[in-house]
């Protein structure tokens, strides 16, 4: 009795069990005429199985006949151990692939275990130690030092030092004090505040940050969706093709069993695991990356569409800038007292929510004024405002919203507005009951990494175009200051989509706004961009939310697009590379020249380890830093200056004091060469103007 055949067939059931499920999903497939990667498992183990059978019984025969060399012939096509490896070698793949594809998403593990836990409740009675789960809008939570902020809300007493990274990525802490926002999963490192819960539960930032990574660590890219078709198509060529190869065997002579374990190792080394994971981890491990960064990205698609944008076009207010204009000048008209005329300017700027708005509220001079009844308030989105303040109408606005309004403009109230404009300035006029009251200007002071940013894009080969409602003059001085080229001013947010549509018949567009002004160019864009604006709107609005309100974090998303679809193209390549060598090394296709053949067992094992090589291609992505390129990039930017006029030391330092002044530059002045050495993302012209604001003049820049 050959028990040692017996014996193998025994232990190979043990294994085809564990693995009924893939053995059944892999048959079903193919019933549905829809073959899958577990189609190709399931052929290749069950044929081996099946045909092992059968040699048992032949030798079982032959024993009880007594024809001995029958039946060692039969006990020599025995493959139960084929069988038992390609299942036992893909199940240990499978685990170690899942254990893999576990630490893609390690990011959004971390955050998930920043989930608040509990927090201390102020009430009447003193304080109670709650879950966070019930914390309500409208409580008074405490918040000592070490411990979680478990909501959204507003201190409203004391203050401390707030670990921000799970948010927004920036390492350094964040002082926080009264009348200041904290969100849920934030860390108070130091000190003791109270606050009011404005957002709970699944409302706060922190909860729809982890919605939104979720979702879109299980979209699909395009190029996924291209890696499906072909294992569409790929499966059932190889079942061809294994079919083939057995009847190539067959024919040259070989015996049924050699031909068997041929096809077998076609089947089992084609398995297209590899390519089916080439797509999805490296998202994943992209999306994982970008919520570490603070760059929320909501489909695999629209980070797709980043990789391929040709033009970025920037919002000025809030975007460029910091969003936070103050008053810097104002012109009254003869006559105008200016108590009178902060009543009910104050009055009629209080009821709007416009930055502008906020900023003539604020200014100093309407410190003590508190604002009165407003009736018939009415908006123009991009020009003003109007109102009636007891009982006469009042109008705030542009130039063009006070001609819409038959307001007369002096013809030197437009010179002073010119010259305002030139310093970067926005002009806004008053007039009441008809007549011109009054002529404002206002600084929005621009974000200190604006022209990194734009040097940045720049770089990246990205066309950058400045698209504002603002007065041209005063566009042309930020865009000035930071290097941009492109400027479209004095446009309405209901036309800036015109404007979008034309640049996306260059190639596709992203627009930077904050997420809730510019509605329709967001919405028109191929990709919309929300830096800084950490609100509901901008998460419903924007593709992509940038967290940390820094906008040389919109050049960081565009390289976190370019690494994963880098990462998704080499899996791809490797992932077709290894099928096209393997399944010609399983198919004896080198056996005549130079004698190599594919054991099944080494099949399933080269099977798996071509799946963890692109897993592991793939977890290479959570080491990549998207704002480490910034460093290296800007300290190589380095431009030598010559400068005429540069007669001592005290011209030297004149000279190295105004090149300081640029937005992260390094400066050398060499007197002797009448020349300075800089580096970072100033342009030329930026460089020319602070060298000719010092009194000297630039004869070339290289």
């Amino acid at each position: 009795v050959p028990y040692g055949a017996w014996l193998q067939g025994l232990l190979t059931l043990p294994i085809l069990y564990i693995n009924r499920t893939l053995l059944s999903n892999g048959f079903w497939a193919l019933y549905k005429h829809a073959p899958n990667m577990n189609s190709l498992i399931a052929l290749g183990s069950s044929a081996a199985v099946v045909y092992s059978v059968v040699q048992l019984g032949i030798m079982q025969e032959a024993l009880l006949s007594g024809n001995m060399t029958m039946a060692h012939r039969a006990g020599m096509e025995l493959y139960f151990e084929s069988a038992a490896m390609i299942l036992t070698l893909v199940t240990l793949g499978k685990y170690a692939e899942a254990r893999a594809k576990h630490k893609t998403s390690g990011a959004l593990q971390s955050l998930l275990q920043l989930a608040p836990q509990k927090a201390l409740r102020i009430t009447g009675g003193g304080v109670e130690e709650i879950a966070a789960r019930e914390v309500q809008v409208g409580d008074v939570l405490a918040v000592k030092a070490g411990m979680t902020v478990a909501a959204d809300g507003i201190i409203c007493k004391g203050s401390g030092v707030l670990d921000e990274s799970a948010l927004t990525g920036e390492s350094l802490p964040v002082d926080k004090t009264v009348g200041q926002t904290v969100r849920a999963g934030t860390q108070n490192t130091t000190g003791y505040f109270e606050y009011k819960v404005t957002q709970a539960g699944e409302q706060t930032l922190f909860a729809q940050i982890v919605a939104l990574v979720e979702d879109a660590c299980g979209s699909k890219a395009p190029i996924g969706r291209l890696a499906d078709r072909v294992s569409g198509i790929f499966v059932p060529v190889v079942i061809g093709i294994a079919l083939l190869t057995a009847l190539v065997w067959l024919g040259c002579g070989a015996s049924t069993g050699a031909a068997l374990i041929a096809a077998v190792s076609v089947l089992v080394i084609s398995c297209p695991c590899a390519l089916g994971l080439a797509t999805p981890t490296a998202i994943v491990v992209g999306m994982g990356v970008g919520a570490k960064y603070g760059i929320l990205v909501k489909s695999a698609e629209i980070l797709e569409s980043l990789h391929s944008v040709k033009t970025v076009i920037l919002d000025k207010t809030g975007t460029l800038t910091q969003g936070k204009p103050i008053l810097t000048d104002i012109v009254f008209a003869p006559g105008v007292v200016a108590a009178d005329f902060w009543k009910w300017a104050v009055s009629a700027e209080s009821v709007s929510e416009h930055p502008l708005a906020r900023a003539v509220v604020q200014a100093p001079q309407a410190a003590e004024m508190k604002a009165g009844p407003v009736e018939h308030f009415q908006t123009a989105p991009g020009a003003g405002i109007k109102a009636y303040v007891d009982g006469q109408e009042a109008i705030i606005g542009n130039e063009n919203f006070m001609r819409q309004n038959q307001i007369v403009l002096a013809p030197e109230h437009l010179t002073q507005a010119e010259d305002w404009a030139g310093q970067g300035k926005t002009v806004l006029y008053f007039a009441l009951a008809g007549k011109w009251q009054a002529m404002a200007a206002l600084a929005d002071p621009v974000k200190p990494d604006a022209a990194s940013a734009i040097a940045q894009l720049k770089a990246l080969g990205l066309k950058t175009i400045l698209l504002t409602g603002d007065h041209a003059r005063s566009a042309q001085a930020v865009a000035a200051q930071i290097g941009i080229s492109h400027v479209i001013a004095g446009v309405l947010p209901a036309d800036k989509e015109k404007v979008v549509r034309q640049e996306q018949q260059q190639g596709r567009v992203a627009m930077v706004g904050d997420g809730i002004n510019d509605a329709p160019a967001l919405a028109r864009a191929d990709v919309a961009i929300a830096v800084g604006a950490a609100t509901d709107v901008a998460l419903q609005t924007a593709d992509i939310i940038l967290v940390r309100n820094e906008l040389v974090a919109v050049a960081a998303g565009v390289r976190l697009s370019h690494a994963v679809l880098r990462n998704i193209r080499e899996n791809l390549f490797w992932a077709f590379f290894y099928n096209v060598c393997g399944i010609a090394l399983a198919a004896g296709v080198f056996y005549p020249w130079l004698g190599w053949k594919l054991s099944p067992m080494f099949a399933a094992a080269a099977m798996s380890m071509s799946s963890l090589f692109v897993v592991g291609n793939a977890l290479r992505l959570r080491y990549f830093n998207p704002f480490e390129f910034t460093v290296k990039k800007e300290s190589s930017m380095q431009k030598i200056v010559e400068i005429e006029g540069m007669m001592c030391a005290h011209c030297a330092g004149q000279v190295e004091g105004a090149l300081k002044q640029l937005p992260g530059e390094t400066v050398t002045v060499q007197l002797a060469h009448k020349r300075a050495v800089v580096s970072g993302p100033a342009t030329d012209e930026q460089i020319k103007q602070a060298v000719e604001k010092a009194g000297y003049r630039v004869t070339s820049i290289r």
